[in-house]
């Protein structure tokens, strides 16, 4: 499609569906989010020529939001006070460099995925007040080399994919996922270590490590049942 711009929608209160997925040309989006109290869905993946994205306020209320193949979308806005409805958020092929502080007041985000976020060199300490994510993906995010303090417990993070990126270790509060079940880390050529408290993950079913070509020290394992390593 050719459509370059939208028009301003805030005299459409009602709307609740806004999809422009591969509108290569489109290079931003209007500057009204917050009058489309009833929005659920925005989908602009593929839209290669966007390169900004409005605010998004408390009274914004879409639960998907998916931004996947924005290969020129460089930056994420801030988050405006907390919002509850979003639930996925789809970031991935974008040219974020690092996400915004305020990302931690996506207190209702269950699924994020930012593979392949190839410019992705950190990520926000408010990581871990994303209390109700489930699922974290950031595979093939390959100048990522920290990872964040996780400084609270998050139990409800069941999957996290690390694989393909430049990691040298994991932080020591990694123990605090204590609900992840499901760890990735292959192809992690630069890993040269796990922390010792790799043995409080309790409902780790799933470990991969393949491709961790320099990995040298794995730590003890003091577990309680049964998972697989691969």
């Amino acid at each position: 499609m050719n459509l370059e711009r939208i028009p301003d929608l805030s005299s459409a209160p009602n709307l609740e569906k806004i999809n422009l997925r591969w509108c290569s040309n489109l290079r931003e989006l209007p500057s009204s989010p917050q009058h489309l109290k009833k929005l659920t869905l925005l989908n602009v993946d593929y839209c290669k020529n966007l390169r900004s994205l409005p605010s998004f306020y408390k009274a914004t209320s879409p639960t998907n939001l998916d931004l996947g193949g924005c290969s020129n979308l460089c930056s994420f806005p801030e988050i405006m006070g907390t919002m509850e409805s979003l639930r996925h958020l789809v970031l991935s092929g974008t040219a974020l460099k690092e996400l915004p502080s305020s990302i931690g007041n996506l207190i209702g985000l269950e699924h994020l995925n930012m593979n392949n976020c190839k410019n992705l060199v950190c990520l926000p300490d408010s990581f871990c007040k994303l209390k109700s994510l489930e699922r974290f993906y950031l595979k093939g995010c390959s100048r990522l080399e920290i990872f964040p303090e996780i400084m609270d417990t998050m139990e409800w993070l069941y999957e996290l994919d690390l694989s393909g990126t430049t990691l040298k270790e994991l932080p020591s509060s990694i123990g605090n996922l204590i609900g992840l079940q499901n760890l990735a880390l292959q192809n992690c050529e630069n890993l040269v270590c796990l922390p010792d408290s790799f043995y409080k993950l309790k409902s780790l079913e799933g470990f991969y490590l393949k491709g961790c070509s320099r990995l040298e020290i794995f730590p003890e394992i003091r577990h309680h049942g049964e998972f697989e390593v691969s």
